[in-house]
């Protein structure tokens, strides 16, 4: 495997979107309820539902998520009615929409009891009727999560798991005010392949307050001896402008790009050697899991949930900050849970963003998706989809991605675009170059994180 050096990527080192979408988040604006609501009278089944809960039992400084650190029953009690009044009012194009994937992401979804899991569940089930082999996954903070749940979760036909590792060193949890005792992880592994679930995922991160070389390789040595079916290992993300409570964690503690660098790479070699297939910008499979499979016959795809398999799905959200993307029509709810509550509780619409998509954001966000999940395009493919000359549609950007180019990041001739193994690690970078809207004036904070 040839990789890059840490000292190689250092002037590289820049903010740019991890793009989850095009066009990305920062980008997108007002949008009125009559858009969303005709969006989702023609959502195409079979559709993806995602459940975003808020809560959690303690606030980790590293964390990006839209959350809530919250004691347990009357908020959690009101946030179910809410669910429940959410899901009457969808203007669908069916009393229940068939969907072949349900994921609950937080927040922690099992800071909720496993009854109110179920009730939440059972909910979900009146608006939408998972098909024959429906994906149903849930992301979970080992700490609190119980066999109870998982074990209620399953009898409701839940069937993937993903935890939230991050560390398993003791110095770089407390760091980042995470309890969690390591041991837990592999009792909820064993608990759910003894249940049958399968597409097991652990996330880890690189680059947090007081991690280093050593302490990095033990976390993921610890890793691949429990042998998850799969792995996120994400670069934390210092954005202190957009969440104040990453001004509690001191810079001087956190990695510099070398580092980083380094913890990247050792995470991209101990993988591989394990027998994992790497996955876009910062995943790993087995060889015999979907997604590897997908990505070996370059069909993976990427959306707010991550990686998957599906392509061109349309996507519901429900709850607090959950994003939709139906029939090419971004948006985002409220992501201020007060917010969020009071405009359910009026009747009125809950949207804070949203964008809708033009034919030229269709082809860009084509080209993007390639590059960042497969690193490959077709150029020929491009050109009878969308009917245009890429070279003369995409001048500039190829100049742009000249100097990848010239460093063996990336290799370019007339019929395609491909990024090397060794560009990997600047996946982001290749894609920028095709993002019309990087380009526009930005005021403010950056909006970004940094790509190594």
């Amino acid at each position: 495997m040839e990789l890059v050096s840490p000292s190689e990527l250092r002037r590289w080192d820049r903010p740019g979107p991890r793009y989850t979408s095009y066009p990305t988040v920062p980008v997108w604006g007002a949008l009125s309820r009559a858009e969303t609501d005709a969006a989702l009278g023609r959502a195409r089944e079979p559709a993806q539902v995602y459940l975003h809960v808020p809560f959690c039992a303690e606030q980790c400084t590293f964390c990006g998520c839209n959350m809530v650190v919250a004691g347990r029953r009357p908020i959690g009690e009101r946030y179910i009615a809410l669910v429940e009044r959410q899901l009457h009012e969808l203007p669908l194009p069916a009393e229940r929409l068939a969907v072949q994937r349900i994921h609950w992401g937080g927040g922690t979804p099992t800071w909720f009891t496993p009854e109110e899991m179920v009730r939440l569940h059972q909910l979900l089930l009146t608006r939408f009727e998972p098909i024959e082999g429906a994906e149903l996954s849930i992301e979970a903070d080992p700490q609190i999560t119980t066999r109870a749940h998982l074990e209620a979760l399953a009898e409701q036909g839940y069937n993937r798991l993903s935890l939230g590792v991050q560390s398993f060193d003791d110095g770089v949890l407390t760091a980042v005010n995470r309890p969690q005792w390591g041991e837990r992880i592999a009792d909820l592994l064993a608990m759910a392949r003894e249940l049958g679930w399968w597409g097991l995922n652990l996330d880890l991160m690189y680059g947090l307050p007081t991690q280093t070389e050593a302490t990095f390789r033990a976390t993921l040595q610890r890793t691949i001896a429990l042998r998850p079916d799969r792995l996120a290992v994400f670069g934390y993300a210092h954005v202190p402008w957009l969440h104040n409570h990453m001004k509690r964690i001191d810079e001087a503690t956190l990695p510099g790009v070398d580092l980083r660098a380094t913890q990247y790479l050792m995470a991209q070699r101990a993988f591989a050697e394990a027998g994992y297939d790497p996955l876009g910008l910062d995943h790993f499979a087995v060889a015999e899991d979907q997604l590897a499979v997908a990505q070996r016959s370059r069909g993976l795809h990427r959306n707010f949930m991550g990686y998957t398999t599906l392509a061109d799905v349309d996507m519901i959200g429900l709850g607090m900050s959950a994003i939709s993307e139906v029939g090419g029509v971004y948006w985002q709810a409220e992501t201020k849970l007060a917010t969020w509550m009071q405009r359910v509780e009026a009747g009125e619409s809950t949207v804070k963003r949203g964008w809708v998509m033009s034919d030229e954001d269709r082809l860009r966000r084509h080209v993007v998706n390639a590059i960042m999940c497969n690193l490959h395009l077709d150029i020929p493919a491009v050109e009878r989809r969308f009917g245009v000359d890429f070279a003369e549609h995409f001048g500039q950007a190829l100049l742009e991605l000249a100097p990848l180019e010239a460093d063996g990041f990336v290799v370019r001739d007339a019929e395609h675009i491909r990024v090397t193994e060794k560009g990997r690690v600047l996946v982001r970078l290749a894609a920028m170059p095709f993002d019309a809207y990087l380009k526009k004036k930005q005021d403010g904070a950056p909006r970004f994180s940094r790509t190594i």
